[in-house]
């Protein structure tokens, strides 16, 4: 399992020719009962991930009108009196956040206010320091070549180790100051040439958005996405570490399994900020992509824009969008659509049908890309495929060829 590849934190280089392939466009732990979701199969599934070792987990899966939701674990295993995850409890959602500027950002598009082949220098003068011009799309998809600025903030996961992670966990930056930072180095390849997935990137798509609509990123994203699309538990904390409402801990796992894990719950967002900083649920977020999806957010001719996948990404990336194999009938044509985010603790996983019918997002508030387990990583596998496809992968018949967790675990890798 190689689950460090999912989240928003890590460095990747994905290096493929350079083209584009076009894909079709586009509460309590318990919820009632569901006519057309397998909840016994689901609630074993989830079973599975909470006996693996998962400290805290909440699952929703939606199917047109019906909707299942459950929780397990416990909010903060160390207290002397633990009180158990909530369905409703609050989780730093890492690279959906992607998804959600994505929105904004095509929302200006369809307002005529930029291009998404617009060079960024022509809005942002001086902020990359390029000779070679860098353009919004390919800031979006990861193809602009700009490095990431995430192993400055923590230099040691670089080599493996979580030596600097308590430490710089309450670290402050200027958004400018993380893509200075970010941008003294070369530009990582020739922009278009190849993908490699980039948190500066998004950084300056935030600083975009702050220039052409004269207002903060979290003032626009409140309009234009969590308003509308009826988000009523999601939030983009500028400043405050704190998360601001119930909601289970967040815990990094260390390179030497068996040690402590690290409690990263407190974690400045400066951080994060447009490329990861939103905190929601897991029924808020299968909200947001259903909006997404369906045109309520995003017009069909742009939606469609986001949708085109890139042979750079191995046809896995398109604008703000993951997209893996899901070869089952719940999906139709056979990829599910949506996006992975981590925060060195709180990981997601939010990917269904292209239009919004069938989704599933799961959170989990354990991070272990540095000590990463086989058994946890086969349960929450059984997870999303359960959730998407309706599949038990422990029956014989189905094992080997339902791997989704490697499928999307491919996208970034």
């Amino acid at each position: 399992m190689r689950r460090q590849l999912l989240i928003f934190l890590t460095v990747v280089a994905s290096l493929l020719p350079a083209a584009l392939v076009a894909v079709p466009a586009v509460s309590a732990a318990r919820a009632p009962d569901t006519a057309d979701l397998d909840t016994a199969l689901l609630e074993r599934a989830l079973d599975a991930v909470d006996a693996a070792g998962m400290p805290g987990v909440v699952v929703e899966v939606r199917d047109g009108d019906e909707r299942w939701t459950s929780a397990r674990g416990e909010r903060d295993p160390s207290a002397s009196s633990p009180e158990a995850v909530e369905t409703t409890d609050l989780f730093r959602v890492g690279s959906v956040t992607k998804s959600m500027v994505t929105t904004v950002l095509l929302q200006l598009v369809d307002e005529g206010r930029l291009g998404l082949d617009d060079p960024v220098a022509g809005h942002l003068p001086g902020v990359l320091p390029y000779k070679e011009p860098i353009t919004v799309r390919q800031l979006l998809g990861h193809t602009s070549g700009v490095p990431d600025y995430f192993v400055d903030v923590y230099p040691s996961l670089a080599r493996r180790s979580a030596d600097d992670v308590e430490r710089n966990l309450l670290r402050y930056y200027r958004p400018e100051q993380l893509v200075g930072i970010a941008t003294q180095r070369p530009l990582d390849f020739a922009p278009d040439q190849y993908y490699s997935y980039s948190n500066t990137g998004y950084y300056v798509i935030g600083l975009l958005i702050e220039e052409i609509t004269g207002n903060a990123i979290e003032d626009e994203l409140a309009r234009r996405v969590f308003e509308p699309a009826g988000l009523t538990d999601t939030s983009f904390p500028r400043f405050s570490p704190v998360i601001d409402g119930e909601h289970a801990n967040a815990y990094y796992a260390t390179e030497h399994p068996g040690e402590p894990h690290i409690d990263t719950t407190r974690l400045s967002p400066t951080q994060l900020w447009a490329a990861g900083a939103v905190v929601s649920t897991s029924t808020d977020i299968n909200t947001f992509f259903r909006a997404m999806f369906d045109g309520t957010l995003v017009p069909a001719e742009l939606l469609a824009e986001a949708f085109e996948l890139t042979t750079q990404s191995r046809g896995t990336y398109g604008l703000g969008i993951q997209a893996a194999p899901a070869e089952c009938p719940e999906i139709a044509g056979g990829i599910a659509y949506g996006h992975t985010g981590g925060t060195l603790g709180h990981t997601t996983y939010s990917f269904g049908s292209p239009d919004g019918s069938r989704h599933l997002t799961v959170t989990l508030t354990l991070d272990d890309q540095l000590a990463p387990s086989e058994e946890l990583g086969a349960a929450l596998n059984g997870m999303l495929v359960a959730g998407l496809c309706g599949i038990d992968v422990t029956e014989t018949r189905v094992t080997g060829r339902m791997d989704l967790l490697g499928r999307i675990e491919t996208v970034l890798g």
